[in-house]
């Protein structure tokens, strides 16, 4: 293993919290009756402006995309760049691979620039090479062309590249290239973790089985 692949939230920071909280508000704000949880499932496979998208066709018609995203974006910052915690023993992980040196990069679905903010703030984003955001770059992880797109950019192959992520469609995503995948696990994906047969840890505590 030469070359590792980071998710972003609930990977290396526990923030998937802020994005249902930010979403939530917006549904009271726009008084739109319906429970999160069962849109969650949806809103998951979805990077964040296509999630916006999807509420105002189906939801909330009258609302402008630009005045969604500004609503929730100055929740979901402020929240970056001072709350969002690692998670238990990423920051470690990462400087003992950098020491190594492990080529490492982010493939993230949120905005370049909220991922470069909440890595600098707690100290892992000089040992990364990289951030490529599906935002940005208008891809996505449920199709491999983000995968193909970050390997080419490191000089990596997928037999000596591993993917950390806490999606499922994800993971199949990067299986589908042969690259290795462990999964965080949580409540939320445990099930199709299990259905699926995907190497498994709680946190980056628990590496030292795995490596």
């Amino acid at each position: 293993m030469s070359t590792i692949l980071f998710d972003l939230d609930d990977t290396l920071i526990q923030s998937m919290y802020v994005w249902e909280d930010a979403i939530t508000a917006l549904f009271e704000k726009l008084h739109i009756d319906i429970d999160f949880e069962r849109a969650k499932k949806t809103f998951m496979t979805k990077r964040f402006s296509e999630v916006l998208v999807y509420i105002k066709k189906y939801y909330y018609p009258h609302a402008t995309i630009e005045q969604m995203n500004d609503f929730c974006m100055s929740f979901v910052i402020n929240q970056y760049q001072h709350h969002v915690p690692a998670t238990q023993g990423a920051v470690e992980f990462v400087h003992e691979q950098a020491k190594k040196g492990t080529t490492m990069a982010v493939v993230t679905s949120n905005d370049y620039h909220v991922t470069k903010s909440v890595l600098q703030r707690l100290d892992m984003y000089d040992a990364m090479q990289a951030i490529f955001s599906a935002e940005e770059l208008h891809l996505t992880k449920r199709e491999p062309e983000i995968y193909n797109y970050a390997l080419n950019k490191l000089h990596a192959t997928p037999k000596d590249t591993l993917v950390f992520e806490d999606s499922m469609y994800a993971i199949e995503t990067a299986r589908s290239l042969g690259i290795r995948c462990i999964g965080i696990e949580n409540d939320w994906n445990r099930r199709d973790f299990m259905r699926n047969h995907v190497e498994t840890i709680h946190d980056f505590t628990e590496l030292h089985s795995f490596l």
